[in-house]
């Protein structure tokens, strides 16, 4: 991964563009992304119940129990290319900026093809031995200029971090998301441990909430500073601190029409 640009404020508060080579790209498309997009953990969960029912003496597997298991065992994926930007977005931000996502929103699925409710990304990030509630949104965008209309327009990233910033009802709605996850786990789990110290952290300004705001851009395009610039500079004179604000552009050298081939097959389409 290369910086091509950067710009910071303070250690809360800035943008930055980042180059992924083709092999990286490729590795983590085939690695983590995937794993994300299927929830591996969770499937390897399922596998193991359903395999349990064939072992038990006396019981009879169906069809359907045999079909469902040979569903999980395929792992294909088969997602929009916006929703494999986010679940891109999620791991470089797991590998580079020191957040966490400890729950997979897919096991809150009930219909497959549903949208994520409130924020495209909702987890932790740690600052200098504090963690912060991150709150964020992720676009994905071939479009040949700079910065792509995704950015701008009234659905644009712009809108969306400045509707978290403005709605305190939505960011609570994320916070009892996280704390209703978190207790699933036993004392001393990280999940639950960041929890407790990102909901301290959120109230302890006398005057405004303190988190994290994280706008994700993800590019099949050269790197262009545009992308960012000018959409960092209208957004901090709206959204001040001490709310943190970055904004992140990725770009990859493979084509967006390709990414779903790599995944499943490990090729080009």
């Amino acid at each position: 991964m290369k910086i091509k640009y950067q710009h910071n404020d303070n250690i809360m508060r800035g943008y930055a563009g980042l180059y992924i080579n083709e092999s990286e790209c490729v590795k983590h498309f085939q690695s983590k992304v995937k794993d994300v997009l299927i929830d591996q953990e969770e499937r390897e969960n399922m596998i193991r119940d359903l395999s349990s029912l064939i072992q038990e003496t006396g019981f009879n597997a169906n069809e359907q129990l045999l079909a469902d298991i040979q569903h999980l065992q395929s792992e294909d994926v088969n997602v929009q290319n916006f929703r494999i930007g986010e679940a891109y977005a999620e791991v470089i931000l797991e590998e580079n900026f020191s957040c966490r996502f400890h729950w997979n929103e897919l096991r809150d699925t009930r219909n497959p093809k549903g949208n994520k409710p409130g924020a495209d990304l909702v987890g932790f990030i740690e600052f200098e031995g504090e963690v912060f509630f991150l709150f964020g949104e992720v676009k994905t965008s071939s479009e040949d200029r700079s910065p792509p209309q995704i950015m701008t327009c009234d659905k644009g990233l712009e809108n969306q971090l400045k509707d978290l910033y403005q709605n305190a009802e939505k960011r609570f709605t994320l916070i009892k998301y996280l704390g209703s996850k978190a207790r699933l786990f036993p004392d001393g789990h990280k999940f639950k441990e960041d929890w407790k110290l990102a909901i301290r952290v959120y109230y302890s300004n006398d005057i405004n909430n303190r988190y994290q705001l994280m706008g994700m851009l993800i590019r099949d395009t050269k790197p262009s500073e545009e992308d960012l610039s000018h959409s960092y500079q209208r957004l901090k004179e709206e959204i001040l601190e001490p709310v943190g604000l970055k904004l992140v552009a990725i770009y990859v050298p493979i084509s967006k029409d390709e990414w779903l081939g790599i995944i499943n097959r490990g090729e080009a389409s």
